[in-house]
């Protein structure tokens, strides 16, 4: 990074912002290194009040950063989702704070204790992308205060209406050693990851993800990536026709206009049923989608540099000789609601077929056996959702048993990413660790182990100066036969109890 005095001012203030409350985060962590149960139950449940109270301006905001988004679909996405991610935890929190036992040996540790404690990280770091521009915020929040952690929230760029309602928001509602938003341009982005996290989390393309990683390993601060990747839905040759597997593709395809890491990439359908499929689809999305380009049901392309990139992945389809059905009129100069786009049976060589897509296009792509569908997405990165359309419970477990992905979901897409109760991330190129309930708990605590000694045992011949009761126990137990071990434990068992009332 530039020396602070070189960058625009708009960064320079940020960075000295993000140290101040770095800062102060880290000295009030200290002051209180072990919330209770109560003390984060409060912080939890303070979130559905403030998105009560901010809904309209939340509405608003995503209006201005996406050029036109649905208020139902930010409604559902970004606020009521976080109701019951919020209810959840609270209702959970206390139980997964309690220590877990673990086996200790009886024989040898009489009746000392081994167990693991959940203990808060820190300061945690949360780099929002901008197609989610609160629940990816506030829901890993969630998450981070359940487990006694402290927050600072940095909003994308790209979506800064947002970035600043986040910012007036989490002011109002939490004190800034517990919560803080810093808004800030692409050097502040870049010198984000560069602190001494506790935890950093990011969420966004796999290769600013790798330069996140990188930057987070100069001070070994662990990550918490959600880089999407090519979801791909499987459809089997029993649900190929069915109007919940059209619709559903169809419907999710729309939900951000395909601007969604969990949301389908491209098809796999059996070669046999391509065009039936495809004429199916094509109507259905026509018959629901085409007026005003699906405004009511989705959001504007994020940025002008956003639509020009997937027009060119259309042009580059059609320059190659695929078959390319567009549902809806074409864009607008200045506006940024692109209609929809089936590719049907596209050159794997496209860049539509090997980056992540992100937007209103869908690839129809075949398949002859399971194991060719299978061989196809295991040549690829690993995905971050894999989704398949099956009745027959068979397909249904080989294409899942024999695949890897981040996570899976069965005559329906997406909505493995949505359950609070249910851990969500990555695999490999898609990303690793997760959030959402327990899982993401556990993520942003540090699973402590503690062991306390209690009575009996032969601990005392273990420690040096080692004696002959140190050799017996080498010689005489630990190898022995298993006869002579039962032996030494029949012995040994008494006398640890003994030891307990003395």
């Amino acid at each position: 990074m530039s020396n602070l005095s070189d960058l625009a001012p708009l960064d320079q203030a940020a960075i000295q912002e993000l140290q101040r409350v770095f800062q102060l985060q880290k000295a009030a962590f200290m002051r209180t290194p072990y919330p209770s149960a109560k003390q984060r139950i409060d912080l939890m449940q303070r979130v559905p009040g403030m998105l009560r109270k901010y809904r309209g301006k939340i509405l608003q905001a995503l209006d201005a950063d996406f050029s036109g988004h649905s208020h139902d679909q930010g409604d559902l996405l970004e606020i009521l989702g976080m109701f019951d991610r919020a209810k959840f935890n609270i209702d959970h929190v206390a139980k997964w704070m309690k220590p877990v036992s673990k086996a200790s040996n009886p024989i040898t540790q009489g009746d000392s204790k081994a167990y693991i404690k959940y203990q808060p990280k820190g300061v945690i770091g949360n780099m929002v992308s901008w197609n989610f521009p609160f629940d990816i915020a506030v829901g890993p929040m969630l998450d981070q205060l359940g487990a006694g952690n402290r927050v600072i929230i940095k909003p994308s760029d790209l979506s800064p209406a947002c970035g600043q309602l986040l910012k007036e928001m989490c002011t109002e509602t939490f004190d800034e050693d517990q919560v803080a938003v810093v808004n800030g341009g692409l050097e502040f982005a870049r010198y984000f990851p560069t602190l001494a996290w506790d935890h950093l989390v990011y969420t966004g393309s796999g290769p600013v993800g790798r330069q996140v990683m990188l930057a987070a390993a100069a001070n070994l601060v662990p990550v918490t990536l959600e880089l999407g990747g090519k979801c791909p839905a499987v459809v089997a040759p029993d649900s190929l026709l069915d109007e919940r597997t059209v619709a559903t593709v169809a419907g999710i395809k729309v939900v951000k206009r395909g601007q969604m890491c969990v949301t389908v990439d491209y098809c796999l359908v059996p070669e046999s049923g391509l065009t039936a499929f495809t004429e199916k689809l094509a109507a259905y999305m026509t018959a629901h989608f085409t007026q005003n380009n699906a405004a009511p049901h989705a959001c504007g392309i994020i940025s002008e540099r956003h639509v020009a990139r997937l027009k060119k992945l259309v042009d580059e389809a059609r320059a190659s000789g695929a078959q390319v059905i567009q549902i809806g009129t074409d864009l607008r100069p200045g506006q940024r609601d692109m209609p929809f786009y089936l590719v049907v049976n596209p050159s794997d060589d496209l860049a539509l077929m090997q980056q992540e897509i992100f937007g209103p296009i869908l690839p129809i792509k075949t398949y002859q056996t399971t194991s060719d569908a299978i061989a196809y997405i295991n040549k690829g990165d690993r995905p971050l959702g894999l989704y398949v359309f099956a009745k027959d419970r068979a397909f249904i477990d080989q294409m899942t048993q024999q695949t890897h992905s981040g996570g899976v979901a069965v005559n329906i897409i997406a909505l493995q990413a949505g359950q609070p109760s249910m851990g969500f991330g990555g695999s490999g190129a898609s990303g690793m660790g997760r959030h959402h309930g327990e899982e993401g708990f556990r993520e942003f605590s540090n699973p402590r182990g503690y062991f306390e000694r209690g009575a009996g045992g032969t601990l005392d011949w273990i420690i040096p100066p080692y004696s002959t009761g140190t050799r017996t126990l080498i010689d005489k137990v630990a190898y022995a036969p298993m006869g002579q071990q039962a032996l030494f434990a029949l012995k040994q068992l008494p006398k640890n109890l003994l030891a307990k009332f003395r």
